[in-house]
């Protein structure tokens, strides 16, 4: 099977299609300025007190607190310690909404009348012995999980996920893992298929364990696109050190932020119309206060 690598100067968009089509991820190479990723992990250096304290396996501690209207979280405590709504930590958050390495070939994927949001967005950090389980398959029948093309020459893609990585990741690094081709399954992974477990989501073991799997090997600033219906997960991290990535996670319009942040007033003003539309794209509706 042809790996989907797509370096910075492919211009055959069939091909790119095709391979995302068959495969349900690319790897887009050296997508991120150097400026920007070396932004991006200052924005971690400066707030490493909160890594510190919950980003090792099992100690999710600093879960639940605000630097400004950015969140501390974690799923599970394994997969490390998650800074979410990380779109209001500053200017370089902001830039990455419509990053042009990206964001056109998202949209038409998409789907160009559905519009784009951001359902969700954060930063990972996870140390030694960190993982997230396997997740998601073909078989799921969640709205967000769709993934269509007919053949027509229009796409419709529930949720693409936009995986960036900060550092290098390589064997013992816990990279993320998918199966692919497992998009377009119309049975779940074995290990998803007993009544007793979610069929969804098994957080009890390494996903990179699982049948199937392949590691995303990647270089700071790579970024790995994928559709969110492709059985995923990672390897657990057996190095030491920490993997750190963000994760913008794109969807059609009308399909509401996973974990309900409102963005700030602040925000809203300093975004651009083009990025205001994917983090607003429905702008409440309320009566006037004029008399």
């Amino acid at each position: 099977m042809q790996e989907p690598i797509i370096p910075p100067d492919c211009d055959d968009e069939y091909y790119v299609d095709y391979l995302f089509d068959l495969n349900g991820y690319l790897i887009l190479k050296d997508a991120i300025a150097p400026e920007d990723v070396a932004a991006l992990n200052q924005w971690i250096d400066d707030h490493w007190e909160y890594v510190e304290q919950g980003a090792e396996q099992g100690t999710p501690e600093t879960a639940g607190q605000w630097i400004g209207n950015v969140e501390t979280h974690t799923y599970q405590g394994a997969d490390g310690l998650n800074f979410q709504n990380v779109i209001e930590a500053g200017e370089v958050f902001e830039k990455l909404i419509d990053y042009p390495a990206w964001t056109d070939r998202i949209q038409r994927y998409v789907n160009p009348v559905n519009g784009l949001s951001i359902h969700e967005n954060l930063i990972t950090v996870r140390g030694k012995g960190g993982y997230i389980g396997p997740h998601c398959g073909g078989h799921l029948s969640i709205i967000y999980m769709t993934f269509r093309q007919p053949n027509t020459g229009e796409w419709m893609v529930g949720q693409i996920n936009v995986f960036m990585a900060l550092t290098d990741i390589g064997p013992g690094d816990g990279p993320t893992t998918l199966i692919p081709g497992s998009h377009k399954a119309r049975f779940p992974h074995p290990v998803l298929s007993d009544e007793k477990i979610s069929t969804v989501y098994r957080g009890d073991f390494p996903g990179g364990e699982a049948a199937g799997m392949k590691p995303l090997y990647m270089n700071a600033g790579d970024v790995a696109m994928f559709t969110d219906t492709i059985t995923h997960g990672s390897l657990a991290r057996e190095n030491e050190g920490y993997r750190r990535n963000v994760l913008y996670r794109y969807s059609p319009l009308w399909i509401r932020s996973r974990f309900h942040y409102v963005p700030s007033e602040g925000l809203l003003d300093r975004l651009t119309e083009d990025r205001r539309k994917i983090i607003q794209p429905i702008p409440p509706r309320m009566p006037s206060t004029t008399t």
